[in-house]
């Protein structure tokens, strides 16, 4: 049966990348589809803060996080490489936060980007280029926020930022944009006054509209009431007047006799009738 020995290099290759692996401070070497990395590590542990991104290594991997860790740290300088050897990031992170110049590269070698971190913040004047090495923009950071002007030369634009928000600078025209401007103004002006007056005159018309509607209805009430006094009047006269008449006809009229004085007038009368 045919044996194969392992070569000494190949055993010596596999047993430092071991040892890289275990020892965090020993240098570690990843490769993914795109790039190669060298960086090291610590194991020191602190306490992350919720403003900050951290990044560590686990399971053969990097990772980063906002406000947290689950790992060891990266620490110390960190290299990233195309498959073809060309630089494509290089900087340096202290317990897990970049710090100092980072700088990258396009594939072709061409300086990309560079930009300085402080405690994890970017900080400091921010450039970017091209893969021809022309700048296309440049600004500042402060604390992790843009600030100042920032120019973008393919889009022609230059923004202000002031703690990461755009700040409207005022506008410069000239003496003709100047005039057409204020004879607009004028314009316009005259214009809202036109259309308060209009609707000063439309309410005004409302309101007399209003009041004589209020005022008829008044004077409707009012005769209402006259015509209903007057009818209770009429019948109140009419009932006098009726009263009164009974009355009247009452006293013209001859008195019955009593029932007890018609009995006794009846009892005479018998009497006087009855044979002698």
């Amino acid at each position: 049966m045919k044996t194969h020995k392992i070569p000494h290099y190949i055993l010596l290759l596999f047993a430092f990348t071991l040892l890289s692996f275990a020892d965090p401070y020993l240098i570690k070497r990843i490769t993914d589809k795109e790039y190669r990395y060298e960086f090291y590590t610590s194991d020191k542990k602190i306490t992350p803060k919720e403003n900050k991104t951290y990044y560590w290594f686990k399971g053969g991997l990097i990772h980063e996080a906002q406000g947290g860790i689950a790992g060891d740290l990266l620490d110390d300088k960190f290299v990233k490489m195309y498959h073809n050897n060309q630089l494509a990031e290089q900087g340096q992170f202290k317990n897990g936060l970049r710090i100092g110049l980072w700088k990258t590269w396009h594939q072709n070698g061409i300086l990309a980007t560079t930009l300085t971190y402080s405690n994890g913040f970017r900080s400091g004047k921010y450039f970017r280029y091209d893969e021809s090495g022309n700048l296309v923009e440049n600004g500042k950071y402060s604390s992790n926020l843009k600030t100042g002007k920032w120019s973008n030369i393919e889009s022609k634009e230059t923004v202000t930022y002031r703690k990461g928000l755009v700040v409207k600078e005022k506008e410069t025209f000239t003496r003709s944009e100047k005039y057409r401007i204020q004879q607009d103004n004028v314009r316009l002006e005259e214009a809202k006054k036109k259309q308060k007056e209009a609707e000063e005159t439309s309410d005004a018309a409302k309101l007399d509209g209003y009041k004589a509607k209020n005022k008829e209805e008044k004077a409707k009430k009012k005769e209402e009431a006259r015509k209903e006094a007057e009818s209770k009047a009429a019948s109140k006269k009419t009932a006098k007047k009726n009263q009164k008449d009974a009355k009247l006809k009452a006293k013209n009229e001859p008195k019955k006799e009593s029932k007890l004085k018609n009995f006794f007038k009846n009892l005479f009368k018998k009497k006087d009738k009855a044979p002698e």
